[in-house]
């Protein structure tokens, strides 16, 4: 059976209201890291001040501040972070987190074994499914 150093990754820009996404999303990631379920492989934060001004903080230099270990950096390229960074409102800011999805990985290997591929995949938002449960679900 064929062996991947890494299993498929996901690229997530995310957008918060306010200057910060609060300490309580570190934690959720590292709570993912530590149960096994993704490995984190980049983080990155930008915000738009009031006045418009842009700052981009990359989690690996914020060690101090209790942001979850990074195993690899840079993933998140120059103009991924300019695209996300010019479509915020001031007074906001965002994230793009990327993670390698570590239960997948055993199940990738399997579908390249037997020469299978993904030809389509579709990402539904939690609050989306949720609020579609909710209405039609019995």
């Amino acid at each position: 059976m064929t062996t991947f150093d890494y299993g498929p990754i996901e690229f997530y820009a995310i957008a918060f209201d306010g200057d910060r996404p609060g300490p309580a999303v570190l934690q959720a990631i590292d709570d993912l890291v530590a149960t096994g379920t993704v490995n984190l492989l980049d983080l990155v934060f930008v915000r738009r001040s009031p006045e418009g001004e842009i700052e981009t903080l990359d989690v690996s230099d914020t060690v101090d501040d209790g942001a979850p270990a990074l195993d690899l950096v840079g993933l998140a390229g120059h103009e991924d972070i300019q695209y996300l960074a010019d479509s915020l409102e001031p007074g906001t800011s965002a994230a793009i987190v990327v993670v390698e999805l570590l239960w997948a990985k055993a199940f990738a290997a399997a579908l390249y074994d037997a020469g299978g591929a993904v030809i389509a995949r579709e990402g539904i938002p939690a609050p989306v499914v949720n609020a579609f449960l909710s209405e039609y679900a019995d």
